[in-house]
């Protein structure tokens, strides 16, 4: 083998080296990205949570009369619209 190819494969071997390097290097930095955006996915997931349990609280019928009674609203009590038939009645 002569100097010149001897020189050209460790030159080739030095850039292989250094992509491989490379290549891990930007493997570890998209994991770190990866397992930071889990971490926000977590938690936005957790603050989901805690505002949908607080949004089925307030809509709780004890809720809802709390705060008609705050607003000085009257509350009443659903009515049957005598136009409607009712079906649960079976007629025989």
């Amino acid at each position: 083998m002569t100097v010149p190819r001897a020189l050209l494969v460790l030159f080739m071997m030095v850039l292989v080296g250094l992509a491989i390097v490379a290549i891990q290097g930007e493997s570890a930095r998209v994991a770190n990205r990866i397992q930071k955006l889990h971490y926000k996915q977590v938690v936005l997931d957790q603050t989901l949570w805690t505002q949908q349990m607080e949004l089925a609280r307030l809509r709780g019928p004890e809720e809802i009369r709390k705060r008609a009674a705050e607003l000085g609203l009257d509350v009443v009590p659903p009515r049957r619209d005598p136009g409607v038939k009712d079906n649960s009645k079976s007629s025989d």
